[in-house]
């Protein structure tokens, strides 16, 4: 198994192993949803295992998806440019940027995670679970890159065309969001919901972090946008990131859901 594969990903369990054989086979309705035969279906299981797993069963012989995220996200990119160039011939780059900055964006992965269910399928650690990282956004999206790089490296590795390969699974995943796409959607949430507060309301959304800072080995941000009048606070929307920018960004993805 080591055609067109990086070194992390050469001694996985063998697929006719009775254990490996059994996992695979309980995958398979994921990779139909995927719209991906998997002919490694190993590099599948890769993706779905959590650093938390893979650290209390190091004698498993399956390592953490932190190298197929790594190399889903460049993956995620290119494909999603692609298929955004095709889909708006017109707009320039910055549009364009934004654009792909929307569809990439860590809640949109995780939206696209949960149509799927992915978070049902994930290899966790007995922390995680009881921390509820199976249904987190941060967790979902970097399962959701790995998958794609999974695809990706599955058919290269088989010699077919990776990209087409990998597009197909995109397309699959976020096929209703691309088709309702519209260039304005690439403008910056936050930059987008202070337009539309102001015009009918006269007033600035005002960002804020929720609890305590977390520490560094373990970023994970909350805070809300809300409103201030003189009849009191207004929380117009709620959002979680591996960033404070990130956390309200998706605080304003969230009220634009909630007012448009």
């Amino acid at each position: 198994m080591s055609s067109g594969l990086p070194q992390v990903l050469r001694e996985l369990p063998d697929s006719q192993d009775p254990a490996a054989l059994a996992e695979f086979e309980a995958l398979a309705p994921l990779a139909e949803a995927l719209g991906r035969s998997f002919v490694r279906p190993q590099l599948l299981r890769v993706a779905l295992t959590v650093g938390s797993w893979a650290n209390e069963h190091r004698g498993a012989g399956w390592p953490s998806n932190a190298c197929l995220e790594f190399f889903g996200d460049a993956v995620l990119d290119l494909v999603a440019a692609d298929v955004l160039w095709t889909r708006f011939p017109s707009l320039d780059e910055g549009p364009l940027t934004r654009l792909r900055a929307s569809v990439v964006s860590e809640r949109s992965l995780a939206r696209a995670a949960r149509r799927i269910d992915l978070g049902r399928w994930l290899f966790l650690g007995r922390g995680d679970e009881q921390r509820g990282a199976r249904d987190r956004d941060g967790t979902l999206a970097d399962a959701l890159e790995a998958t794609l790089g999974a695809a990706f490296l599955d058919a290269r590795a088989d010699g077919q065309d990776p990209t087409v390969a990998a597009t197909a699974v995109f397309e699959r995943l976020f096929g209703e969001r691309l088709r309702t796409l519209a260039p304005a959607d690439g403008l910056d949430p936050k930059s987008r919901l202070q337009q539309l507060v102001q015009a009918e309301r006269r007033l600035t959304p005002v960002y804020l972090p929720v609890g305590d800072a977390p520490p560094p080995e373990a970023p994970h941000w909350c805070a809300r946008v809300e409103l201030r009048t003189e009849d009191g606070v207004e929380i117009l929307g709620e959002g979680e990131g591996r960033s404070l920018r990130a956390a309200e960004r998706n605080a304003a993805l969230d009220a634009l859901e909630k007012l448009l």
